[in-house]
């Protein structure tokens, strides 16, 4: 099947195998963002979704030296502007319930709303070239786009804590060692490594997919392990038991072949 490719003013799209590749593209500024590119993110994450083709999300950016270095503060400078999108950094850090998976492939400085968009993400995978840091503090801010809400569920208060009060840069051999990225690889290998994970998501059935991620994430705001474990506070789990596709993947099991997955 022939890729489907786009092209906005600040991104490139690849839609192939069930696996949308976006690349925030302001190499030029590292891959900062201003207002215009958040906003264009953001449509381009409200559509995904709704593509039939489009069963996983890698999020990378563009050229060797950025994954995304946060905000662009010589635009605000120079503009006096400074707005996201009501969906936050990059048009998703302020998404909580995004229910297609979505990897990030961190092929160089993740900082700041960088960093925070990489931990928006499902799993990360990175570069040994990647660095991470939340460098806020260190020019009068705080990460409040969602780096220090989500860097403590990643990898622990104690960790998170000293990453937050110092913003030092974490590079991606120490990201490997506390379990902040799955997979460290050398630059060339990045996407590839990326695209095999994704393909593996893109082989499980999408309505399992859908709920396993929600039920996951979900179950970080209950009470207690009594709650999390209670099937009726997962309203997706009995779609997913009920499904055709549960059906199919027993049956496709017990005939040793592949499942033919249709959503439903």
């Amino acid at each position: 099947m022939t890729p489907s490719t786009e092209r906005g003013d600040h991104y490139a799209l690849t839609v192939e195998n069930g696996i949308a590749t976006l690349i925030i593209d302001r190499s030029e500024r590292m891959n900062a963002l201003h207002p215009a590119a958040h906003h264009e993110l953001s449509g381009v994450f409200d559509r995904l979704p709704d593509r039939s083709d489009v069963r996983a999300i890698i999020v990378t950016g563009a050229g060797t030296r950025a994954f995304c270095a946060g905000y662009d503060l010589k635009d605000n400078l120079e503009t006096g502007v400074m707005e996201l999108a009501p969906t936050g950094f990059a048009g998703f850090n302020g998404r909580t319930d995004y229910p297609l998976p979505i990897i990030a492939a961190v092929n160089g400085m993740a900082l700041g709303g960088g960093f925070e968009l990489a931990l928006a993400c499902d799993f990360i995978i990175a570069s040994d070239q990647a660095c991470f840091a939340l460098p806020e503090p260190k020019v009068g801010w705080a990460a409040l786009g969602g780096g220090i809400q989500r860097l403590p569920r990643a990898v622990g208060m104690k960790r998170a804590m000293d990453i937050i009060l110092t913003g030092r840069t974490v590079s991606a051999a120490e990201a490997f060692s506390i379990g902040l990225v799955s997979e460290v690889v050398a630059p060339d290998q990045l996407m590839d490594t990326a695209r095999r994970w994704a393909a593996q998501i893109v082989a499980c059935a999408p309505l399992a997919i859908h709920c396993s991620k929600a039920v996951a994430y979900a179950s970080f705001d209950l009470p207690d392990l009594a709650a999390a474990l209670d099937i009726a506070n997962h309203p997706l789990a009995r779609t997913v038991m009920d499904s055709a596709d549960g059906v199919e993947g027993k049956r496709a099991f017990v005939e040793r072949r592949t499942p033919q997955w249709t959503g439903r």
